[in-house]
């Protein structure tokens, strides 16, 4: 029996990032409305001390309306205008009746009217703003790819559900989801309704493998399909040989292997294989603030000296450029060049991986392979963006395609940015990829880190690779 956890961590945490960008600019217009009035007109007539209770009840307030709003308007994906209108309306009432009423309670008038007139048009005017337009924009930050916008999403339905323009619905739940058409399952619709769908019919469903790869997709919704075990297997089975997330969406809880991740609207329920802590914007931030930390402190402190000392080496063992650079598979699939060291001498065999006593490897590039410093301008792609510090390794792009034909789920590992060291490094899977098993192993691994993750899996991770940095395996190349 599998219980269904009730939480999508892309939509939740779609919500709580935007109500929280909404608090924190909020929190900053009082303050500067406080400042400007003190500096520049009241002076000692308005005194910022006095208005520091002040200051904690516009949010209180905004979190309050939160928790009364119903479960089904707290995120603005999908609502009509005049729905959003009515919630921003929600938004400033409660805002004013709040100040409003503890000022008149008190029977302390210390805010000064210039105040509240200044402050209140100016919070108006930004949460009407961030309601109607800031949100749309933050949804296309979070889930845009580094070359196609947000994610390129495929709808899979009956001819009844196409001619109910039912993708309209089910993506508006899905932050950064972007439908290119839809899939027909069991027959055709209408030309008429084909004419009045909002996206269109790109194919039916014995052309699904075909489409997906034509189109790029990232994301296939299914809706409207009876409960069918098997063609749910099938159909995951092909999303995870294309790195594609599978949304079923239906009225009852569908058999999922694996770990599941659920969200309840009204009496639909949105079924995904894997739970990915990472689809959490709030959470991903955390990581990238400490991504863009680590590579700083590291920008800063190690490798400049890294820098010289290597490029010394290289002059007295094999001249020639100081970094290397090669195509690898990144988060979503995406093509990007990764930095490193050379630790070879130049030649003509790029992609052909590393052995046990490579003549091409040079000796000093021995030690800085072992010790994986070679890796450490990495950091350029984290700056970048590109990469992370933990995340699954990025292979070879051949590597990818051979590695993807006998192992169905692999590409599953693109959902993640891939880091400079990972779980499956600090497991001992690291060095020559020369079995299926080995390959099995990693990509065992980078699944589960994907399923898993935490800020204190990635610490650990950190650490263990510091300490195999200073003691490298015998695996290391």
């Amino acid at each position: 029996m599998i219980t269904l956890r009730m939480i999508s961590h892309r939509y939740h945490g779609s919500v709580k990032l935007h109500f929280l960008l909404k608090q924190l600019v909020g929190y900053i217009i009082y303050w500067l409305s406080v400042w400007f009035l003190h500096l520049f007109i009241y002076h000692e007539d308005l005194l910022p001390k006095n208005y520091i209770w002040l200051s904690f009840l516009v949010p209180a307030s905004a979190y309050i309306e939160k928790l009364a709003r119903a479960s089904n308007r707290q995120s603005l994906c999908g609502l009509s205008r005049e729905q959003i209108a009515n919630i921003t309306q929600r938004e400033i009432i409660f805002a004013l009746v709040t100040v409003f009423g503890v000022i008149v309670m008190t029977k302390e008038p210390i805010a000064s009217r210039a105040f509240l007139a200044l402050f209140f048009t100016l919070y108006a005017t930004w949460i009407i703003w961030m309601n109607n337009v800031g949100h749309r924009s933050l949804q296309r930050y979070l889930y845009r790819s580094q070359e196609r916008g947000k994610t390129k999403t495929l709808v899979l339905a009956p001819p009844r559900e196409i001619e109910r323009d039912e993708a309209l619905r089910v993506s508006s739940i899905l932050p950064g989801s972007d439908v290119m058409g839809y899939v027909a399952f069991g027959g055709s619709p209408s030309s008429a309704a084909i004419d009045m769908a909002s996206f269109p019919v790109l194919g039916d469903f014995r052309d699904l493998a075909r489409i997906c790869k034509d189109y790029g997709a990232r994301m296939l919704l299914t809706t409207g399909i009876e409960d069918r075990p098997s063609l749910v297997q099938s159909i995951q089975k092909m999303c995870d040989s294309y790195g594609i997330r599978l949304v079923w969406v239906d009225d009852k809880a569908h058999k999922f292997k694996g770990k599941i991740d659920a969200h309840q609207d009204g009496n639909r329920v949105y079924l995904t294989r894997y739970s990915e802590p990472l689809e959490d914007p709030v959470m991903r931030f955390l990581k990238r603030l400490i991504d863009l930390c680590f590579s700083l402190i590291i920008a800063i402190t190690i490798f400049p000296w890294l820098c010289l000392g290597v490029w010394l080496l290289q002059k007295i063992e094999s001249p020639g450029p100081l970094f290397y650079t090669q195509k690898r598979t990144g988060r979503n699939g995406e093509i990007f060049e990764v930095f490193k060291f050379r630790s070879m001498h130049i030649n003509d065999s790029a992609g052909v991986q590393a052995k046990v006593g490579d003549s091409r490897i040079y000796p000093g590039g021995n030690f800085l392979r072992k010790s994986s410093l070679d890796e450490i301008p990495q950091i350029i792609n984290v700056l970048r963006g590109q990469m992370s510090v933990v995340g699954p390794r990025p292979h070879f792009i051949d590597h990818d395609q051979a590695f993807g034909e006998f192992i169905d789920n692999y590409a599953v590992r693109y959902f993640a940015k891939p880091g400079i060291t990972g779980l499956a490094q600090t497991k001992g899977c690291r060095g020559e990829t020369d079995t299926e098993l080995k390959v099995f192993q990693r990509v065992r691994l980078d699944n589960f880190y994907l399923r898993n993750w935490s800020l204190w899996m990635d610490l650990k991770i950190i650490v263990a690779t510091a300490w195999q940095v200073i003691f490298p395996p015998q695996s290391a190349r």
